[in-house]
């Protein structure tokens, strides 16, 4: 059944029998109240979405506040989850439509703020030439990146995620490696000339 995407093999302690559940399952007990099945779901999604919010946002402190509203907005939304349909892309449509959101609303930070976030255990990483590559593409191509290649989405998740067809999935994939390509081609000749 495709709502039984397990996420992975942690205990969950409120719930008998105490053995690893899926994600379907701690959603079901989580809308049905149960706080222990919904900070188990949250622990087993808190790594990949700070992940994912980093990289999109590429500072540490507005990463935990996106990754604590998307967590906020789950929690709101438990009601609207169809059972019968696969979890994960439903979470990751509901955290993408987040983070356009809160980077919508966001106030830019000083250049030296930015450079600062840099240094942080996050960056370091990831070449910081790569991060400012990722920061250049455009949303529609930064999404499809940062689902499938920072959050481990297959290809049809990261299309049910964004309402997009596999082919295009993956022709924003290819179009946004070539960008990201040349971005980095760019600024290693930059940093060979000076």
């Amino acid at each position: 059944m495709h709502a039984e995407v397990a996420l992975g093999a942690g205990r969950m302690s409120g719930v008998p029998g105490s053995r690893a559940l899926s994600a379907a399952q701690l959603v079901r007990h989580a809308t049905g109240g149960d706080r222990d099945a919904f900070e188990e779901l949250i622990r087993h999604l808190q790594r990949r979405v700070y992940g994912f919010a980093y990289q999109h946002l590429r500072d540490a402190d507005e990463a935990n506040d996106l990754a604590q509203e998307i967590f906020v907005k789950l929690y709101r939304n438990l009601g609207r989850y169809d059972p019968e349909r696969p979890f994960e892309p439903w979470f990751w449509k509901l955290a993408a439509n987040a983070s356009i959101n809160y980077r919508r609303k966001r106030v830019p930070l000083p250049a030296e703020s930015r450079e600062d976030a840099g240094d942080d255990t996050a960056g370091r990483a990831h070449d910081p030439a790569l991060l400012q590559a990722l920061a250049q593409l455009d949303p529609a191509y930064r999404l499809p990146i940062l689902l499938h290649y920072y959050a481990d989405l297959s290809l049809e998740q990261v299309g049910q995620s964004l309402n997009l067809t596999v082919p295009a999935v993956k022709s924003r994939l290819h179009r946004a490696r070539a960008q990201l390509r040349n971005s980095l081609a760019e600024a290693e000749q930059a940093e060979e000339t000076s």
